[in-house]
């Protein structure tokens, strides 16, 4: 399911952001070709220019000079009293004058010489552009009166250069903008991908959730419907009483598996009512200390408590909360240490933070495990031997922390066993 989204988002995001390119590429290639065509309109111009001055100024045009303004795929006539000049009449090919021709008819027709524009009493210019079978030319035709002859010249400015340097710019920007989408698609798809890779991974948590509570659920609802049917079907007064102790003790365990997954769910999303005190706890510690001496030496093991002197305790926090996140590590190390082997309770300070730890001198816990027994559901013991957990005490000890502004860590006691600490900032930022 995920792989189809990430296609898709993939496929939106590159479609999107390449039209997006698109639409700046052609902005460009507008600017840039109006610029282009700016420059050479100002290079014709320009020639033009030096043509009418030379032809005003020079006492005679030579071969040279006509050849120069002539090469190329530039054509340029002059006529002297109507009649073609020597020069124009021995170097002008016959298609070039056949262009010519076709020049002058289309000129009488759309540029007739009415709307030449006077640069003096003597010159007159008009300019235009022209077309023949797919060529395009800029055109200057202009009239000089000099010493009672009229000089006339027509010059054409063939475009062909342009328009191939145009093209070929045009298919740079095109492969620029098919590399581009190339690359776009793979960011794309990398950039979707570490987008969904939460999401994916929240899927997968929620379906082992789903599975896992399931289960557990299962478990004392097969108690009930067994023992349901012996006392419909095969009454014994001397089982009912065993009987009814096994379906209150899986209620029980029920119960404490939905108040677990209730008591989760609203911290998860912020329902979860928190009221935050000053509280000292050098004395919350001593407390749990209190409650769980007995049954720790019932198990045959050693539950002690350390308090470093030196540092102020007193921490805004909500006392029964933290009480619950204590009590939750505390069980766990007295239910997971072999007999014979010591529990403590541990806690010391700093300028800003207080350090509650829970140490057991057990089998401690794998380094790959560290991380994923904060999740919900999980043991690190897949037996399930102690029925009593259900794997959802660490995640409410880590939402307390994070509610708080804290945060709790594992790590490995010198010697064997498991060390958790609890790390709390005395004035909470999440009040």
């Amino acid at each position: 399911m995920f792989h189809k989204i990430q296609m898709k988002l993939s496929f939106i995001c590159c479609s999107i952001t390449a039209v997006i390119v698109l639409f700046i590429i052609l902005c460009c290639l507008h600017v840039s070709e109006h610029n282009m065509y700016g420059q050479e309109r100002a290079l014709f111009l320009l020639k033009a220019g030096t043509i009418s001055s030379d032809l005003h100024f020079s006492e005679s045009i030579d071969l040279h000079w006509y050849q120069r303004h002539h090469m190329g795929k530039n054509i340029l006539s002059i006529e002297v009293n109507g009649s073609p000049s020597t020069l124009s009449a021995l170097l002008l090919s016959e298609q070039e004058q056949a262009i010519l021709q076709e020049l002058t008819e289309y000129a009488k027709r759309e540029h007739p010489a009415d709307d030449s524009t006077a640069l003096s009493p003597n010159t007159r210019q008009q300019t235009f552009t022209y077309t023949n079978n797919r060529h395009e030319f800029l055109v200057m035709k202009a009239v000089l009166i000099e010493k009672e002859q009229e000089i006339s010249y027509t010059y054409l400015y063939n475009l062909d250069n342009f328009y191939r340097n145009i093209n070929g710019q045009r298919v740079r920007f095109l492969v620029i903008w098919l590399l581009s989408i190339a690359i776009l698609y793979l960011f794309s798809h990398t950039f979707t991908s570490h987008v969904l890779k939460p999401l994916a991974k929240n899927d997968e948590n929620q379906r082992h959730f789903v599975a896992v509570a399931s289960h557990e659920l299962r478990s004392p609802l097969a108690v009930f419907k067994t023992g349901l049917s012996i006392l419909k079907h095969k009454p014994d007064p001397g089982k009912t009483t065993h009987i009814f102790t096994l379906m209150e003790n899986e209620m029980s365990r029920m119960e404490r598996l939905i108040e677990d997954l209730l008591c989760l769910s609203k911290m998860e999303n912020a329902e979860y009512p928190f009221h935050f005190e000053h509280t000292d706890l050098a004395v919350l510690l001593t407390a749990a200390y209190d409650k769980y001496a007995a049954l720790a030496a019932s198990r045959n093991l050693t539950l002690s408590l350390s308090i470093a002197a030196g540092y102020d305790y007193n921490c805004l926090c909500d006392s029964q909360r933290i009480e619950q996140a204590v009590i939750i590590l505390l069980d766990n190390a007295l239910s997971y240490t072999p007999g014979g082997q010591n529990v403590t309770l541990n806690l010391y300070g700093s300028h800003k933070k207080c350090y509650l730890q829970v140490i057991d001198s057990g089998k401690g816990i794998p380094a790959s495990e560290k991380e994923k027994i904060f999740d919900r559901f999980y043991q690190v013991n897949s037996s399930h031997s102690h029925k009593e957990h259900f794997g959802l005490g660490l995640s409410i000890a880590r939402e307390i922390c994070h509610r708080h502004g804290g945060k709790i860590s594992v790590s490995d006691t010198h010697g064997g066993g498991s060390t958790f600490t609890l790390i709390l900032p005395k004035t909470n930022s999440h009040t």
